[in-house]
């Protein structure tokens, strides 16, 4: 229940929700301008949720793979404001850069992968990294719906039941896989039925409450931490925009979206720690503009950065993987 979870850590998924959707708003504003990297955006506004619940039980040191759509969300994870947008701008600090390749080692955040689905197996590897060290460190692999279905992952769950790895798998459901409802692509209604046939535990969650992400997540990370091995999350969500920027989308149904947006997870999480008294509404204009301040000075160092060249991005992200 909400009044169990310590006030700070409300808090903290408040204002990394609200970090996640105010980066991705100013993604689309560097898109436009062409001081980004050249990949066309992929909106995850109403998607934060997911990211944000489940970081807020995560130790530094655990490891977490995100999807395309929710790399603004890592600031939950502890990569910096500046870290994100150098990257986003070609200008990371470490000669790395590209959308593909967010990335910071100090925060267990793992890379994640053009081709979708293969990183899933990158992180099942750093769960069984973490077992073979006699270490208690966990591993989050998120990813969509439609990646759901890709053979890699399913490798990676046969292998983390046989080994009993500390990995959380969570399928990000955000209904379609680019114009293909999931009701096209799975016959289960339950998508966390699928961990049934893989030996774990799996449930599905709201994913737009990041306060039911948080228990449940909270739950199966304490049971990986403690050796019983993976589970599965399925956190049912909404695509607040298309599948990239300018998309028509006639697949929806009309009307889907307006229904869907009354579910959006930051409006929805904002009212709750307002009737709590956890935010005033002065807490709440306060930290807008500390954020927004935050996202300006971290470009404006971004932009002071030089441009990554392709040596360097081999020469130093590929040898640190």
């Amino acid at each position: 229940m909400i009044e169990q979870v310590p006030k700070d850590i409300l808090q903290k998924m408040y204002r990394d929700m609200v970090t996640g959707r105010k980066l991705d708003e100013f993604f689309l504003k560097l898109a436009a301008s062409g001081d980004s990297d050249k990949d066309v955006p992929h909106r995850g506004a109403g998607e934060e949720a997911v990211v944000v619940g489940i970081c807020a039980n995560l130790r530094k040191d655990d490891y977490i793979k995100v999807t395309t759509r929710t790399r603004h969300c890592l600031t939950a994870k502890g990569m910096s404001i500046k870290d994100v947008l150098a990257t986003k701008s070609y200008r990371d600090q470490r000669g790395v850069g590209g959308h593909c390749n967010y990335y910071d080692h100090e925060y267990g955040i793992i890379p994640y992968s053009g081709t979708l689905g293969e990183d899933v197996m990158v992180a099942t590897g750093a769960a069984l990294a973490a077992k073979l060290r006699n270490t208690d460190r966990v591993a989050v692999a998120i990813y969509g719906d439609a990646s759901g279905n890709r053979p890699s992952i399913h490798s990676s769950m046969v292998f983390a039941s046989a080994w009993k790895l500390p990995i959380i798998f969570v399928i990000q459901n955000n209904q379609y896989g680019m114009g293909t409802s999931v009701r096209k692509s799975y016959a289960i209604e339950d998508l966390s039925d699928r961990a049934k046939g893989f030996g774990f535990p799996g449930k599905t969650v709201d994913g737009n409450d990041v306060l039911e992400v948080y228990e449940v997540s909270k739950a199966f990370i304490e049971r990986a931490r403690e050796g019983n091995g993976p589970a599965l999350i399925a956190a049912e969500t909404y695509r607040l925009y298309g599948h990239y920027e300018g998309e028509g989308q006639k697949y929806r149904p009309e009307g889907e979206a307006e229904e869907w947006s009354k579910k959006d997870p930051l409006p929805r999480y904002t009212k709750q720690l307002l009737d709590m008294n956890v935010l005033t509404k002065s807490d709440i204009e306060k930290l807008d503009h500390e954020i927004e301040a935050e996202i300006e000075e971290s470009m404006n160092f971004a932009r002071s950065l030089p441009k990554w060249k392709i040596e360097d991005y081999h020469k130093n992200c590929i040898a640190e993987l």
